[in-house]
């Protein structure tokens, strides 16, 4: 996305989409959201032609404000309900902090009350997406009303509710036509802070987590079912002996006939972890080939090239999806990875010399304060929130 500078001039309608699309992917700098804002307020913006494809113009605009305001909430403390279906491990290096954020609460409640100002109090991520067509226009998801939002040849593309995106087949055509020419491609981005779902031509639904995005055919044709990914995202394919389906993410490629399985490859984790829950998937690098049985996570290293396949709990690993955050004997700069994605700020490690493991669970939907008053309470680590900047210290 290339940068923008803008001295006494007018913005075209492309230039402002691009820069909007910037602002959804927490790319922007603090003169490009003033810039924003200050063309928001004025009718000439898009000289007065307004893209319903965006959504609704006032909408668009308020999200816009109250994304760029410091949100300061008045609320009472609740502690985080706990899913039965977790196991609970405690680490010689942390403490298990669901107990700990439970008194926490409780401790505050009581000493200041339940009409207290709660600051720096961020807000969890949702349903937030944003959809490339073939022809390049973009739509805002979060903000298009069910129904059809586009078509491409014989398939028709429905947001059905909110967070959800799927591709049909048009009923009125009672004969499916044959794909002969290649497909158009449609590019699905989730930004920080956002979280979707989407289902495909063939069925196949597939769960996207912040800062991530999939690149997929409106249709397929051919001998596979390819997908692009970058970030993270849960699939259920659907079956098809003929049509394998393939994932490609950073360098390797996930391959199944139909099951249930979770890819994580974020750039900066510098690795790719493919778990499977159901059915079998290969897995390919140009360093060699895996085969995983459910249950069992094969990590691919970007720096020590090959597959380690370990067990694992495969409910926590797809967690992120249902609405938790959990953590199994993790490191602390892992946890802010994800904090940081999913509260849409930026992570800063000051001075950091502890290596201690955390385990726990707790709600995604919890706002950020929330999560981290439960990690301070094991004692090994600090915060300070400045804004939109989570600082990070011993």
């Amino acid at each position: 996305m290339r940068y923008y500078t803008y001295i006494n001039r007018q913005m075209s309608k492309q230039d402002f989409i691009s820069l909007y699309e910037k602002f959804l992917s927490g790319q922007c700098t603090d003169e490009e959201k003033a810039l924003l804002e200050r063309y928001y307020d004025e009718i000439k913006l898009l000289n007065n032609d307004w893209d319903d494809t965006l959504g609704d113009k006032e909408q668009t605009r308020k999200l816009i404000l109250d994304k760029m305001a410091d949100d300061v909430d008045f609320q009472r403390i609740i502690t985080v309900s706990k899913r039965q279906s977790y196991t609970w491990i405690g680490y010689a290096a942390s403490i298990v902090f669901l107990f700990a954020i439970g008194f926490w609460g409780w401790h505050y409640v009581a000493k200041h009350g339940d009409k207290n100002q709660v600051v720096n109090n961020i807000r969890p991520g949702k349903n937030m997406a944003y959809l490339t067509l073939a022809n390049g226009k973009s739509i805002i998801l979060q903000y298009a009303k069910n129904g059809q939002i586009a078509g491409s040849g014989n398939i028709i593309i429905k947001k059905i509710k909110d967070g959800i995106l799927a591709y049909s087949q048009n009923n009125k055509n009672n004969n499916k036509q044959k794909i002969t020419a290649e497909p158009d491609s449609n590019l699905l981005t989730i930004p920080r802070g956002g979280i979707f779902q989407t289902i495909l031509a063939d069925g196949t639904k597939v769960w996207l987590n912040s800062a991530s995005s999939l690149k997929y055919p409106v249709a397929f044709a051919g001998t596979e079912r390819k997908v692009v990914l970058v970030g993270e995202a849960y699939f259920e394919v659907a079956k098809n002996k003929a049509m394998p389906f393939k994932v490609s993410v950073n360098g390797t490629d996930v391959r199944v006939l139909g099951t249930h399985f979770n890819v994580m490859g974020y750039p900066e984790d510098n690795q790719i972890a493919t778990t499977l829950l159901e059915g079998a998937v290969k897995l390919h690098s140009p360093a060699g080939n895996a085969l995983l049985a459910p249950g069992q996570r094969g990590t691919y290293g970007i720096h020590n090239a090959g597959f380690s396949i370990k067990d694992v709990n495969t409910a926590d690993v797809v967690a992120w999806k249902d609405g938790f955050f959990v953590f199994d004997n993790e490191s602390l700069y892992n946890i802010m990875l994800k904090i940081g994605r999913w509260y849409n700020v930026d992570i800063v490690f000051q001075h950091i010399t502890n290596q201690s493991s955390f385990g726990g669970t707790i709600s995604r939907y919890k706002n950020i304060d929330v999560v981290l008053k439960a990690l301070e309470a094991t004692g090994s680590v600090h915060f300070k929130i400045d804004g939109r900047r989570v600082v990070v210290m011993d």
